[in-house]
């Protein structure tokens, strides 16, 4: 791919963001309060949050896990102290689980400061917004709890989870400004103050020529260290598939000639089983290629669309594949 085609994707990327782009996303909550401390009062409206401070993004480096560390979209207190960690999430990486885990572990560590009794520990919140349905149960928001297995009591951790669901079809279960919120997250078409309010400060962020150059940078910067690492692995993983393949090729091969027991059944057996040999060996370097993104950090809509540029396997081939791998 050519520095011209490259740039140009990054600038179709740039056009096309809206508020699902981990970046605008990022950008438009911590820089504007009233907006972040709205979207807290409709997802938790029984803690009665009045004000919000300490808002924080991630930097641009955040939506390549190769970065890797507690980097969250936004970091959030409120007036109590309580913790916040609000994330978009477009694509089901099948991992949720544990990345819950992984962002409770970070803000636990400054739950408590050095000293104070463990009854001081302030609550911590991590909000997934996720543009799919991550149970498949059809609700528009997933709390989780610690509880007693033997009973139905409930532990109290000072953890809070909360998985929202934008593909819900029922809402009446949450308040009309939620639904209208996820609503926005699934079709982009604000109905209500604070999606409206959204929306067109999206249309001014994109006036803004710094951000604009950063969003760039970092397109630029995140498709040529994908390129680079794609072209590694896939050549790793094609050596080893391959070589794999035609081994196991030969061996059909001889196999099926012996059963044929003539010296053109050999002649066949042989091609047949080269021939499965290698089609064998090129779904190993996919396997392979994509568990070595995915070690990497790479999202599942990046890793399928690096496959895809450099095999034969279509998206859908390519993602059959990478749910065989990692769906549970």
């Amino acid at each position: 791919m050519g520095d011209l085609s490259t740039y140009e994707e990054a600038l179709k990327a740039w056009n096309l963001a809206g508020f699902k782009d981990g970046m605008i996303f990022s950008w438009i909550i911590s820089e504007h309060k009233d907006i972040c401390l709205e979207l807290l009062q409709l997802i938790l409206p029984d803690l009665g949050i009045v004000d919000v401070k300490n808002i924080k993004k991630e930097d641009t480096h955040k939506q390549n896990t190769v970065f890797h560390g507690a980097r969250f979209d936004i970091y959030a207190e409120d007036e109590h102290g309580r913790m916040y960690d609000i994330e978009m999430q477009v694509s089901d990486e099948h991992n949720l689980g544990k990345r819950i885990s992984y962002y409770q572990s970070y803000l636990t560590q400054h739950a408590l400061e050095a000293g104070q009794d463990y009854s001081d520990r302030v609550d911590t919140y991590v909000i997934f917004i996720c543009d799919f349905d991550f149970f498949g149960v059809g609700s528009p928001v997933y709390t989780t709890e610690v509880r007693v297995k033997e009973s139905d009591l409930v532990l109290d951790t000072g953890e809070h989870n909360i998985i929202l669901n934008a593909k819900a079809k029922d809402f009446s279960a949450v308040s009309q400004g939620l639904a209208a919120f996820l609503k926005y997250v699934d079709t982009n078409v604000p109905t209500s103050a604070l999606t409206c309010k959204i929306a067109d400060d999206i249309v001014i962020l994109k006036t803004n020529t710094q951000k604009e150059g950063d969003y760039m940078f970092y397109e630029l910067e995140f498709r040529s260290r994908l390129a680079r690492e794609t072209k590694k692995v896939s050549k790793e993983a094609r050596k080893k598939g391959l070589a794999e393949g035609r081994k196991e090729g030969r061996k059909e091969g001889r196999k099926e000639g012996r059963k044929e027991g003539r010296k053109e059944g050999r002649k066949e057996g042989r091609k047949e089983g080269l021939t499965e040999g290698w089609a064998k060996g090129e779904k190993r370097v996919v396997c392979d290629m994509i568990s070595r993104l995915t070690a990497k950090g790479y999202s599942k809509q990046d890793v399928i669309s690096a496959v895809t540029e450099l095999t034969h396997f279509t998206v859908e081939e390519a993602t059959v594949l990478y749910d065989k791998l990692f769906v549970k």
